[in-house]
């Protein structure tokens, strides 16, 4: 699961035109093949502010067992996009996409610093940091490995990794 789409989806359901834009703008350079367009149809949902429909689409394709929209639907709940706000689902479901992903992907994968960052954020927001610290540390490693010290994922992981530090 890539951080660009999450990020855009906190900025869209905020509203706002600026943030709109900002959000399409996110969205085209990470995901899409044209402006404000994306070749998956619950992202496109969720971009056009469907978070309900988007939700239900994401959901239907964790439960077969596709790790980025167990991501996505932990991330819905994590944010209360079209659902309810509920962290402990949001754990469920990101650690279904890691245990997915960890079938399918390479150790040093950059898709499971991202899983790996995700739960250590969410962590965070339940107020665990000792346990997100674990999975931040995690990412970190997987994406240093990855991209090496100077590249701005490695820079975002370290952020994250010290967000928990601060704590």
């Amino acid at each position: 699961m890539m951080m660009m789409d999450l990020d855009v989806l906190a900025v869209m359901h905020k509203g706002g035109d600026m943030k709109k834009i900002l959000l399409i703008s996110l969205a085209t350079f990470a995901f899409s093949s044209s402006h404000g367009q994306t070749d998956d149809i619950a992202l496109q949902e969720a971009l056009n502010g469907n978070y309900k429909k988007a939700f239900s689409m994401f959901k239907n394709r964790c439960n077969k067992n596709e790790a980025y929209a167990c991501g996505m639907v932990a991330y819905f709940y994590n944010k209360g996009f079209g659902v309810e706000k509920n962290n402990q689902l949001a754990l469920k479901y990101y650690k279904k996409a890691l245990s997915i992903n960890k079938k399918i992907l390479d150790e040093n994968d950059p898709f499971m610093a991202r899983t790996y960052e995700n739960i250590c954020l969410l962590y965070k927001d339940m107020g665990d940091f000792v346990k997100g610290l674990d999975y931040c540390k995690k990412a970190l490693v997987i994406t240093e490995k990855a991209f090496g010290k100077k590249d701005l994922a490695t820079a975002a992981a370290y952020n994250s990794t010290g967000i928990l530090y601060k704590k």
